[in-house]
């Protein structure tokens, strides 16, 4: 099974893995990764190798970072660029049915390339402009 590492600032990461868990039951092989504010690069460097080493990264690992740019998005570059034998793997923009559509990913997709295409694929699908749908229904009627 893909690992994966949720990181984001301040409580981003627990927040999500507490909603998900909420829609989908406990889930396992995924780590989580808050980036305080009284932490530093070097304390969030350390929570994701300490998340990676307890993670079974055997088939490789998928990091869900928050903000494209931001101090955990970077770090979890700098891991990926510092650590081959984890196979690493960075996504960022993460949202809830993002990372919903990844946890049931992991039970039907072969290898950790297909599921990272297969995300891309339909992240562009996670946000719904509700007016537009409104609009559109209304306008069927």
């Amino acid at each position: 099974m893909v690992a994966f590492v949720i990181t984001g600032h301040n409580h981003f990461a627990s927040g999500m893995i507490s909603a998900v868990e909420m829609i989908m039951g406990e889930q396992k092989n995924v780590g989580i990764v808050d980036f305080l504010p009284e932490d530093d690069i070097n304390v969030l460097d350390r929570k994701l190798m300490e998340s990676f080493e307890k993670l079974d990264t055997t088939e490789g690992v998928i990091i869900f970072a928050d903000l494209p740019g931001g101090s955990p998005f970077n770090r979890s570059m700098v891991m990926l660029a510092e650590n081959p034998k984890f196979n690493i793997h960075v996504l960022s923009g993460t949202n809830l049915p993002l990372l919903v559509e990844a946890l049931n990913a992991r039970t039907y997709t072969s290898g950790v390339s297909q599921m990272i295409a297969d995300l891309v694929n339909i992240s562009s699908s996670t946000i719904v402009y509700g007016n537009k749908m409104l609009e559109d229904h209304m306008g069927k009627e």
